[in-house]
Formats: C-alpha cells, structure tokens, sequence
C-alpha cells in the first residue's frame, strides 16, 4: 500500500520518505517488478501467512484511533494457491510528527493479529478473518433465497430459482451447462475457510443424459466439481456420479451409485485444496463416493489456462444447482443447504 500527500488534490503529490510500502506482505519493494496488481505473485514471502497486502482505506474510530482495511490473500500451506480470493485484513496505523502515516508497531510488514479498538475492549483481533466458525444454513422457509447465494454469469430471478413452486424447498430448473457463461443455472456461497463441509438433501428425476443436479465447487464456468445425480443410459435410471471440469478439460468419473427414488443427501468436505464426496440415501452413515480429489487448482493462480496469463480474484465458491440441455423442462427440488467452517485460520 503506497501513500503519498499533496495539498491539492490535483498534485504534485509527495511521496511518501521511506520510499516502500506503508503496508506490504513483502520485505522488498513491489513496484520494482512491475504491476503489482496484476492477479498473480510479483513476489511471494514464505515468512508469512498473509500474502498481497494493499488497497487499503483509513478508519477513524470515536476514540481517535487509526485503521487501515485492506486486501489480501491467504495462500494454502506451501503453495503459491490462492483458493478464498482477496480476503480484507485489518492493521492499526499512527500518524508520525510530521504527518505521514505509519504501521502502528513502526514497520510496513502486515500482521495476522493486531490490537482491538480500546472501546470494543477485545484485546488482539484476527489482522485478516476473524477467527469465529462461520455456518450457512438454509431450510429455504422463506419467500425468497438467502442473501448469500451469488447466481454467477445470470441475474437471480424466480423465473429458474424459487422457493415459491414448491414451498419449503429451493426450486431450480435446469438450464446450460456448467461451462457456460449464458445463463447457467446455479446458486452459489463464497468460500471462508480451508476446511469446510457443504450439505445438501436434493430430490431429481431425469429422464435424458443431459439433464443433471447436485451440489459441488465451482471458480468460473472452466473450473468446478460436480457431485450430482443425472439419468444413466447404462443403468437405465437416476445415478449419482461425479463430473470435472479443470482448465476446460471436461473429467468424468467413472464412479457410480444407483439412486432409483431420485432422493438422496449429499455432502462435500474441502479441506486444505481436497475434496472428500459422500451421499446418504436412508438417514444412515455417510458413504464416500471419492476419498480425496485434488481441488487446489480451483484458485486464483490455479485458473490460468497458459503460462503467464493472469487468473482471477473471486475465490471458490460452493454451490447448488441443474442443468438441462434437453428440453429445459426439468428441475431439481432441494430442501436443506449448509455450509459449516471447521477450521479458520
């Protein structure tokens, strides 16, 4: 995070003396190696847990106490991978004798943990997320979703997702596939942590090969896991199977579960860039259909599709949803979605 003063806003703008950061997850210098905003590392520091630091806005509390808020990245242990996107850090700054803004411990590296407000009396506070489990439950009672399902490349509209058809159940009728960026048909919640479960109890009766639901990961429409039920021409009837999609590369397990009610609970646990995939069709254990399936690609860094080219910053999410290219006549019926964190670093 650069600053610079001037006393019009239109410059000459001062920089600032130090001649670095104020606050940077680097020790050296990132402008010297170019854009350092270009969605990817210009340098990366193995000290710290907290990486690309910047963009950050002043707070002001009643108690004349400095903030700054700003963005950052939490890489997966010993990676360079990026799975939850731009996350936003906290750190307490002061403001020197000669007007400059400083990092509060008179430094410009960023940290993890720094000291509450004196008013909230919270003692040391998380630098980046806080350090509570985050849980998303939705029985979809409502007249309309959760607020915090996102519906990616399409508006949210209760022409395909509601919960009106059906009350007590999220209706989604199935439309484009998920490599499709017009209007595909899913609803999705942001990733917050390295080690999560998602949920869901979803109710499916296919009868083509092109018409799926399911629940899954998902980074853009090149990138997702797909745990979901669809019609089987070799079983002749509901399956349960899983489905990939990696740099575009279309990835088909060969895995199968016979699921001849079309009712069935899933459930996918992301820990640390894996994904372990389990079903319950009678309220009893859950039984794995995968153990672990390397997910670490579904990241900021892990989306590139050649050398060199600059990948996101949206992060992971994890969703529910259907698709039909048949006749755009089906849909899926889910009553329960919950995302619960198991670990927040």
């Amino acid at each position: 995070m650069e600053v610079g003063r001037s006393r019009n806003v239109f410059g000459p703008y001062e920089p600032h003396p130090s001649g670095e950061p104020i606050i940077t997850s680097s020790p050296q210098h990132l402008d010297s190696l170019g854009d350092p905003d270009a969605g990817q590392f210009a340098m990366y520091n193995p000290d710290s847990v907290m990486q690309k630091a910047g963009h950050g806005s002043l707070v002001q509390t009643q108690d004349d106490e400095w903030y700054v808020a700003h963005l950052m990245s939490r890489p997966l242990p010993g990676t360079t991978l990026n799975p939850l996107g731009r996350e936003t850090a906290l750190q307490r700054v002061r403001w020197t004798a000669d007007g400059w803004i400083e990092m509060a411990d008179g430094s410009n590296l960023a940290k993890m943990s720094i000291p509450g407000p004196a008013s909230l009396n919270t003692g040391e506070t998380g630098g980046a997320a806080g350090r509570e489990l985050s849980v998303v439950v939705d029985k979809f009672q409502s007249s309309k979703p959760d607020l915090r399902f996102m519906t990616p490349y399409r508006k949210q509209d209760a022409s395909w997702v509601n919960t009106i058809e059906r009350p007590g159940y999220l209706r989604i009728h199935g439309g484009e596939s998920l490599f499709s960026q017009m209007n595909p048909t899913l609803v999705a919640t942001r990733a917050t942590s390295f080690d999560f479960t998602v949920e869901t109890v979803l109710e499916f009766h296919p009868n083509h090969y092109s018409e799926s639901a399911g629940l899954g990961l998902y980074y853009d429409s090149n990138n997702w896991l797909y745990l979901r039920l669809y019609y089987s021409e070799s079983l002749g009837g509901t399956a349960l199977g899983i489905l990939q999609a990696k740099l575009g590369e279309r990835i088909q397990y060969t895995q199968k579960v016979n699921v001849p009610d079309g009712a069935i609970g899933l459930k996918l646990h992301y820990r640390f860039g894996t994904a372990r995939l389990s079903y319950d069709q009678s309220e009893g254990p859950w039984r794995d259909v995968a153990e672990s399936i390397d997910v670490s690609y579904l990241s900021d860094e892990g989306v590139n599709g050649e050398p060199g080219e600059i990948g996101g910053f949206t992060g992971l999410f994890s969703f529910i949803g259907a698709t039909d290219s048949n006749q755009r006549e089906s849909f899926a019926d889910f009553s329960r979605y919950s995302v619960t964190n198991l670990e927040q670093r």
